[in-house]
């Protein structure tokens, strides 16, 4: 039997892109008007049936994970969550939609012909990213000797877990393959992540929140440069790219920046993860001490603006 609804939620369309485990829909409340857009989308879970076993529990005690993070995060730059449950045995959460984009596509990505943005664009968004990182690695959960730290590392910071909204705001998604003290052991998956996005250290080994920092900084670059940073090819090629990569070469630097915003993308990208900030507080601080920050109204004005532009090409070209 096909599933309708979630509760008092109705589903709508599903949503391209959700993954192999997991199904994504625009769903509308009840108290919605039908002639409007819905504001809400529901992530499902439903793992291929070649899924059994210790695949099939990984796979379901990732979306638990995801789930409980999602509940437990209090940000600005992170979903609402609305409800979620088990409906017809499938487990599901509602979460507010984000009118606007992808930063993947914002930046060319999906076409395959990266594009820049303005400094003082990527620096607003990648201000708004950094404090909701700051939010994400200082969380703390009660253990039974009082707060604890969470240890969380999102693992997955790319330009697709980015929406990019016609307010100008950026919000941080995409924490199915997050890691925190909640996710067991047995069914964490060690190199769970954007291969084109991660530090030289976890390449054979694990992830920590220097590696996010680093998948930030690849991101700023690519912002910047209007170029990929590391992704290559192939999967073989982007880990050769990976390894090779020194910010040091001049070929390797973005020009015309400030020496603040300079000092964050050399400094998050060295290979040493010892040499990078020391968290995302440090980060978020020099950001707001760069000039291309003094223009944050503006930037988000133009931000704003130019997803509204790339929607409207998006509905024209499906219209």
């Amino acid at each position: 039997m096909e599933l309708r609804s979630l509760g008092k939620y109705r589903l709508v369309s599903e949503l391209p892109g959700a993954g192999e485990s997991c199904r994504v829909y625009l769903v509308r409340h009840e108290d919605e008007p039908n002639e409007e857009r819905p504001t809400y989308v529901a992530k499902l879970f439903q793992p291929p049936r070649s899924s059994v076993g210790a695949d099939a529990a990984r796979r379901q005690a990732a979306f638990e994970h995801e789930v409980k993070m999602l509940q437990s995060i209090n940000h600005p730059c992170s979903p609402t969550v609305h409800a979620a449950g088990d409906q017809d045995g499938i487990p599901y959460v509602v979460m507010d939609r984000v009118d606007g984009v992808q930063l993947s596509t914002l930046l060319g990505h999906d076409e395959a012909r990266p594009r820049q943005l303005t400094k003082e664009v990527a620096v607003y968004i990648m201000g708004q990213l950094a404090d909701a990182l700051r939010h994400l690695h200082g969380m703390e959960f009660m253990g039974d000797d009082g707060p604890t730290p969470l240890a969380l590392v999102h693992r997955n910071l790319n330009p697709t877990n980015v929406m990019v909204s016609r307010n100008g705001d950026a919000v941080l998604i995409g924490f199915g393959r997050s890691r925190s003290a909640w996710l067991p052991e047995e069914n964490d998956e060690r190199d769970a992540g954007d291969l084109a996005y991660m530090a030289p250290e976890r390449i054979g080994g694990t992830a920590d929140q220097s590696t996010d920092l680093f998948a930030m900084a690849v991101m700023l670059w690519e912002m910047l440069r209007g170029e990929r940073c590391l992704a290559g090819e192939s999967d073989e090629q982007t880990r050769e790219n990976i390894t090779r990569f020194d910010i040091s070469q001049a070929s390797r630097r973005v020009s015309g920046l400030s020496p603040k915003l300079s000092e964050i993308v050399r400094k998050n990208l060295d290979r040493d993860p010892g040499r990078r900030y020391s968290g995302a507080y440090q980060m978020l601080q020099r950001l707001a001490q760069s000039p291309e920050a003094q223009f944050a109204e503006q930037s988000r004005a133009a931000l704003g603006e130019a997803v509204a532009s790339m929607l409207q090409r998006i509905e024209a070209a499906a219209g």
